[in-house]
This record gives structure tokens, C-alpha cells and sequence, in this order.
């Protein structure tokens, strides 16, 4: 009588595949939830550049917060979650037209943010 069954070098074998699998699929969902987390940072940054900006452009072009300097903010979305700096400079090119740049970066992640510049004009009122 002849048994049948698997040898233990073909056990070894199937286990060995079935781990290089598991650990390759558990590498590629580490590095796309990682790379998740950048783009959400990367997309929040925009998004609060974008609202900084359009405050500042809602702004009467004579206003106090319309003039040239430099300022920071810190800004957390909510209690745990990630902190964001915003840094923007206002300079007066002349008379009539104003440098707005406006720059956001993760604290953790400060390699990727977002810079806007707009140029404010009296006359045109944007």
C-alpha cells in the first residue's frame, strides 16, 4: 500500500512561496499608505494656501494686513492630526501693485508644500 501525501521538501517549498508573497503584499500596502499620507498632506497644504489667498485678495487693497512684511501662522485641522505652518510675504512692487507669496508645508513633512504668488493691483482690483 502506497501512501500518498506531501513530502516535507514540497511543504517547505509552498510555505517559502506563500511568505514571499504575504511580505511583498504587506511591503506594497506600507508604501501605498505612505504614499496616501503625502498626497493628503500635499492636497490639504493647497487647499489652505488656496483659503489664505483668497482671504487676502477679499481684502481692500489699502488694508492694515495688505502690508508689506512677513508673518507665520500655525494651523492644526483638528486635535491629533497634522500641523500645518503658513508663511506668507506681502511686498510693494509700486504704488499700485502689491507681491503676495504664500507658502503651507507640513510640519512633519516640510520638503513638500505649496507656493502661490499673486500680484494684487489696485486698479484691478485682484
Amino acid at each position: 500500500m502506497k501512501l500518498r501525501g506531501f513530502t516535507l521538501i514540497e511543504l517547505l517549498i509552498s510555505f517559502t512561496i506563500v511568505v514571499l508573497l504575504v511580505t511583498g503584499a504587506a511591503q506594497l500596502t506600507i508604501h501605498s499608505v505612505f504614499v496616501k499620507r503625502r498626497s493628503d498632506i500635499a492636497v490639504r497644504s493647497a487647499e489652505l494656501a488656496s483659503a489664505k489667498l483668497e482671504y487676502l485678495k477679499a481684502l481692500p487693497f489699502e488694508s492694515e494686513k495688505l502690508a508689506e512684511g512677513f508673518s507665520v501662522d500655525r494651523l492644526q485641522d483638528s486635535p491629533g492630526s497634522e500641523h500645518y505652518q503658513i508663511k506668507w510675504q506681502i511686498l510693494e512692487v509700486s504704488s499700485h501693485l502689491k507681491r503676495i507669496e504664500i507658502e503651507c508645508t507640513s510640519e512633519s513633512c516640510q520638503k513638500k508644500g505649496v507656493r502661490l504668488v499673486l500680484f494684487y493691483s489696485r486698479e484691478m482690483g485682484f
